[in-house]
């Protein structure tokens, strides 16, 4: 069961059951399902007016380290008589961030970071001055945007912040803004965006890609003339993970770009960078005297800044007094040792506030009540006990609960001495649990209703083959999958083949999918469907199917064959290892090979057709690309660039990118890793194509040289032969078939 495919209903039941209202101590949801009602009291950005609203969850967009993402509609708001809060408007979508991330890892890490690097909770969370300090930054950086790029669209806009009681942590309301990332453009000179700084937009291949790169540049300059350098590190380029917090907007009349997201995720240690650029970024926080960077600004150089663009800023005063408060608190609530250095230990009001952004935090976590918590307040043996106790791990958060919270310890001790009590807390962590489970794909809706019903099977799965890879966890729970999978994946292949309507019904979803992922706009959609039924469509999915065939062909060959020499040398030597080692070397040598036996099905598959048809110049490109591995799967999308680029350009980059999405921040979509890779299929394969005879000569000649060495060293005639049949086979063939084909295609 795929993840998109889990029910949002039994979802729903399943949080019910967690929060069962006999229980002292309730599972707090992960996140919200679409079509959950939120009634929250709201305080705008600018002006801080106080109001109540209600949020209806239309769509659930993920979450990362800084928080979860929503799209709601706002299908409540009432605020004090003749007041308004600009942007806010019943029945309107916006973007909601709830600052906790929706992975248990995620917040780990996140708060592991941040209390190494200021020695408190992750304040945007549980801390009111750094909740209103970044939205109040946002305001401000969206109205100097009107003194750098002319307009204020330029920044997304923010509008209320808010405190969210079931999951325990602050939110903001913003500007819901219609885009894409980037389109991912097919550039047959991509050297000259390497001139990014000077080069027209228009003389370039790539100009979204350029335009955006400048647009980030411009905002990292931007911050850091307001004083906000740590701010800055959302857009610096070189992260190679800020691309995806800026957009192209298709909402408004210029289209231009949108700086999106103002909440880092992850605070900067000196000993940690996560991405290439960390390490510039750590050593020019070093010449600020910085040694551990996160949101800190200079309010004396915004003011100045300010002052400078009065113009723009003529009634921001009220921004810029709450700013001074909320970030004064904000800052003083933490221990911070590498700002406040030992200053906690001797100034009792700084001490205060520390000891109250801590105890902020405990709230936060659940591991006090309301009555300790004012006991911690005060300070002393008591308060510097439970914190030390923090250091201890796992055993230190179980005693802090139950020191803390005199619910948590009645809520045990009902575990303990009462049956029933002990039956409904098991149910609701099972619940709990299995809503993860059931949203990663662990189990599907039967299954997850089951283990629901019978909480001991849960727990006996759980800590068995619970522990396991979502893949092999179903696997061993229901065999049959596996061969359910084997039976789909050749059905598909079947139909694929056999069926033209179920070939065109495919396409139509993927390029449906393909809009939706903003891979397409409309009018590029409309057209790709209109030419559906053209002859080389209909050729290119008959071709597909040919390639969805070749897919296991190499790894069943060398399997086979690996199995064979492993047999040889065992019965040579008798030796397990060797005999191992040689089954490992050959299935390995089939993976980095630029030909295989499937790339060799699929390169003969088009040679055939082009026989048959008498066709040269339709497979000038596609014929030399489909004998190699991995590349020639682009073949036929890449043979469409010059007659239908649209097409072209999404086929590959669908392809490319979808194995680019799995690897961790660096993957996810609109980063540059995504743009490199499709460079990689796309751009170019382009350009090498223009240059196929020089490149298969250079071929050729590579394997003469290497190979004739080892010849003239070969010792037995199997040696002899053996290096023959390579290089022929790998090295003069591709030159010496498609040489020809291509010299006779520039003639056509």
């Amino acid at each position: 069961m795929a993840k998109k495919d889990y029910s949002s209903e039994l979802c729903n039941e399943l949080g019910k059951a967690a929060g069962d209202p006999q229980l002292l101590i309730k599972h707090r949801p992960v996140r919200y399902e679409k079509g959950t009602v939120l009634p929250i009291d709201i305080t705008g950005v600018f002006p801080a007016i106080s109001g109540k609203a209600e949020l209806t969850v239309d769509k659930f967009l993920g979450g990362g380290f800084a928080g979860q993402v929503y799209r709601c509609k706002l299908t409540g708001l009432e605020l004090p008589a003749g007041t308004f809060i600009p942007g806010l408007e019943k029945g309107n979508l916006y973007a909601v961030k709830i600052v906790i991330p929706p992975s248990g890892f995620s917040r780990w890490f996140r708060n592991t970071t941040y209390w190494l690097a200021f020695q408190g909770p992750f304040s945007s969370q549980v801390n009111h001055g750094a909740c209103r300090a970044g939205l109040l930054w946002q305001k401000l950086v969206r109205r100097a945007g009107l003194v750098k790029f002319g307009r204020e669209t330029a920044v997304k806009d923010a509008y209320a912040s808010f405190w969210d009681s079931n999951l325990n942590a602050y939110g903001e309301i913003t500007e819901w803004v219609e885009g894409r990332m980037w389109h991912l453009e097919a550039d047959e000179d991509i050297s000259r965006r390497f001139d990014w700084k000077n080069v027209p937009l228009e003389a370039t291949g790539s100009p979204e890609y350029v335009d955006k790169r400048r647009f980030m540049r411009d905002m990292v300059e931007l911050m850091h003339a307001m004083g906000a350098p740590e701010f800055a590190r959302q857009y610096e380029w070189s992260t190679m993970k800020s691309q995806p917090n800026c957009m192209k907007r298709t909402d408004t009349a210029d289209g231009g770009l949108c700086a999106i997201d103002f909440r880092a995720g992850l605070a900067l240690l000196p000993w940690l960078p996560m991405s290439p650029g960390d390490f510039k970024l750590i050593l020019n926080g070093l010449k600020r005297g910085a040694l551990v960077q996160f949101d800190r600004c200079d309010l004396s150089k915004m003011e100045a800044y300010v002052a400078d663009h009065p113009e723009v800023f003529t009634d921001v005063q009220p921004m810029i007094d709450e700013l001074k408060v909320q970030d004064r608190a904000y800052r003083r609530s933490l221990w911070d040792i590498t700002h406040h250095g030992l200053r906690p230990t001797f100034d009792k009001e700084l001490r205060q506030d520390v000891i109250n952004g801590l105890v902020e935090g405990y709230l936060a976590d659940d591991l006090v009540d309301d009555d300790f918590a004012e006991t911690l307040r005060k300070g002393g043996l008591t308060f510097s006990f439970f914190h030390l106790l923090g250091a201890v791990p796992l055993l230190g958060k179980m005693i802090r609960q139950r020191w803390g919270s005199r619910s948590f310890r009645k809520h045990m001790l009902g575990i303990f001495t009462k049956p029933a009590y002990f039956k409904a807390a098991l149910k609701a962590r099972a619940a709990h649990d299995l809503i993860g489970w059931h949203r990663a794909g662990r189990t599907d809706e039967t299954r997850t209703r089951k283990l629901a019903d019978n909480p001991g099977l849960f727990f006996l799965e759980r800590f068995t083959v619970g522990f396991l890879p979502i893949g092999l966890h179903r696997l061993c729970i229901r065999p049959v999958i596996a061969w359910n999978g084997f039976v789909a994946f050749f059905k598909f292949i079947y139909d694929f083949a056999k069926d033209e309507a179920f070939r065109e019904k495919w396409f139509l979803d993927q390029v449906a999918e393909g809009e939706a992922d903003g891979m397409l706009t409309r009018e590029e959609h409309d057209h790709i469907v209109s030419i559906i039924k053209e002859p080389y469509i209909v050729k290119y999915l008959k071709s597909m199917a040919v390639h969805f065939c070749t897919i296991p062909v190499t790894q069943i060959f060398s399997v086979i064959t690996g199995a064979f020499v492993a047999a040889y040398v065992f019965h040579k030597t008798g030796d397990k290892s060797d005999a191992s080692l040689a089954f490992a070397g050959i299935v390995a040598l089939f993976q980095v090979t630029p030909i295989s036996p499937g790339s060799l099905c699929r390169g003969f598959y088009v040679v055939y057709l082009m026989i048959r048809e008498r066709n040269w110049r339709d497979y000038l490109v596609a014929a030399p690309l489909s004998f190699v591995k991995y590349i020639g799967y682009l073949a036929f999308p890449l043979q469409m660039t010059t007659t239908y680029p649209h097409l072209a350009r999404f086929l590959v980059s669908r392809r490319a990118t979808s194995v680019v999405h799995i690897i961790p921040v660096f993957g996810e979509h609109g980063a540059l890793l995504e743009h490199w890779v499709f460079d990689l299929f796309f751009n170019i394969p382009q350009i090498m194509g223009r240059h196929m005879r020089g490149l298969l000569t250079l071929w050729m000649l590579l394997g003469i040289g290497i190979i004739a060495p080892a010849l003239a060293q070969a010792e037995t005639t199997k040696g002899i032969v053996g290096l023959s049949i390579a290089l022929v086979a790998v090295f003069i063939c591709p030159r010496l078939v498609f040489l020809p084909i291509l010299s006779r295609g520039k003639k056509a």
